[in-house]
């Protein structure tokens, strides 16, 4: 935002109306409490009925999730809202539906229980899940289109692993199984644009041994883009592009982002562009590696970038476009390392100002971020002037939807320090032409987002400054 922009208070009305593009969102992430229920209804994983009171109760069903799983009982993934015992309506639906956090005993940190969550839900790690065929799968982007229309979201970029091909049709050899996947997922982006809604997908695949996976992270990062191969050669335009997510510390053990390079390297040449989670919580070093050798065409989440200004200024140079995520990352702990109440690197710095990697400075403290004021959007979005985009992320499981993050970041739902501005008007559309920046669409679907925020600047009287609108 320029000095001579305005700075228009956001209004419901407002938000309501504004034709959004959210460019990061995970499919399992949009599997709300309500759908996961519904989905263990629908595969026998529970069943509800009256006890011995009269009172309904929720009971593990006739078939189970995959052994393996450490939930190990689908019924432990739901609690009422606030953390209390489950209650009901008299027809036996669930009243404030909830997910555990603390589903796993031995892992009783909020980010272990939304990992176990996600794979259960999806149900391709640790076989069967909430998901269990083609018509599971329909259902559970049916009720995503829904919501995309319920927020005026026009654009829309969910990253699937696309090992769900075999949970789907587990009866067929993987390659065609991907093949009938690849064909579904054409379906579904024809279903979303009938209601006027773009959708493309992008590979994501957890980087980590959490993803219960055989083979190096160097094997299985090429198995993915063999993988997208196959899908840019039988539904092209379909899937755009490649993610990966996962605990940044686990990543290092099995290799960092070097063990992914050969693989990332392999995507221009197919025509798809790469992403990468970093900056969450392993430091700006890790970041800056990855960086370095995966050529990525966006960043999602990169708090700890403000960690350096070195980086900062690598990543203005090079157009980088930043995905943030503010609610999930203050929800789930994301961390930022400070030295005298300044975010500073975790290393001792050398003389060409970047960390050495190896010498920890021991008045570096990690910080868990705590309220919206200190998330570093704000900051990299006003000072630094970075193509910031907003995005939902896992708006059902851990976060909230793109509207609600927005009313949040406005001050319609949170209450900011005296003094601080929240989100204008102007930013939320600044916002959103960097995300059509960082979309991995074609150029003619851009121009079509761009199109449709620059009427509803015109229709509400909004200027903004900005490279799209040149």
């Amino acid at each position: 935002m320029t000095k001579n922009q305005s700075s228009t208070p956001l209004t419901e009305a407002l938000i309501a109306s504004f034709p959004a593009i959210d460019p990061h969102i995970h499919v399992p992430g949009t599997i709300s409490p309500l759908t996961a229920w519904d989905l263990g209804l629908r595969n026998q994983l529970i069943h509800v009925a009256r006890n011995a009171d009269g009172k309904w109760e929720v009971h593990d069903g006739p078939n189970r999730i995959g052994a393996s799983d450490p939930v190990e009982h689908y019924s432990k993934l739901f609690i009422s809202k606030g953390g209390h015992e489950l209650t009901f309506d008299k027809h036996g639906r669930p009243l404030e539906l909830d997910y555990n956090y603390f589903c796993v005993p031995e892992q009783q940190d909020k980010f272990s229980g939304f990992d176990a969550i996600q794979g259960t839900t999806q149900g391709h790690r640790h076989r069967p899940g909430g998901i269990q065929n083609e018509s599971d799968y329909r259902f559970v982007m049916e009720r995503f289109l829904q919501s995309c229309l319920a927020q005026n979201i026009i654009y829309v970029e969910p990253s699937q692993n696309i090992t769900i091909a075999q949970v789907l049709y587990p009866e067929l050899p993987a390659e065609k199984a991907r093949n009938t996947f690849f064909q579904l997922a054409k379906e579904i982006v024809a279903s979303f644009v009938e209601k006027g809604v773009t959708l493309r997908f992008t590979h994501c695949a957890n980087k980590t041994g959490a993803a219960n996976v055989p083979g190096s992270l160097k094997q299985r990062a090429n198995d993915w883009v063999d993988w997208l191969a196959q899908a840019v050669a039988e539904t092209p335009g379909i899937f755009v592009g490649m993610t990966t997510a996962g605990h940044e510390g686990m990543e290092i053990k099995s290799g960092g982002p070097d063990a992914m390079a050969e693989a990332y390297h392999r995507l221009k040449p197919l025509g798809l562009l790469g992403e990468g989670h970093y900056g969450e919580g392993a430091g700006v070093e890790h970041l800056d590696r990855a960086l370095e050798v995966l050529h990525l065409t966006r960043l999602a989440h990169a708090v700890q970038m403000i960690e350096s200004p070195t980086v900062i200024q690598k990543i203005r140079d090079r157009d980088i476009p930043i995905i943030m995520m503010p609610y999930i990352n203050l929800s789930l702990g994301t961390t930022v390392h400070f030295k005298d109440g300044t975010p500073h690197s975790k290393y001792l710095q050398t003389g060409a100002g970047m960390p050495d990697g190896k010498t920890r400075d021991p008045d570096v403290v990690k910080t868990y971020l705590k309220t919206y004021e200190e998330h570093p959007f704000f900051t990299l979005l006003r000072d630094h002037k970075l193509p910031i985009a907003l995005a939902s992320d896992d708006p059902q499981q851990g976060g909230i939807d793109y509207k609600d993050q927005v009313r949040l970041l406005a001050g319609i739902t949170y209450t900011f320090k005296k003094g601080f501005q929240p989100l204008t008007v102007e930013e939320l559309v600044i916002c959103n032409l960097n995300a059509v920046h960082a979309a991995f669409c074609e150029a003619v679907v851009k121009q079509q987002l761009v199109s449709q925020v620059a009427a509803w600047m015109d229709a509400h009287g909004v200027q903004v400054v900005h490279p799209l609108l040149a």
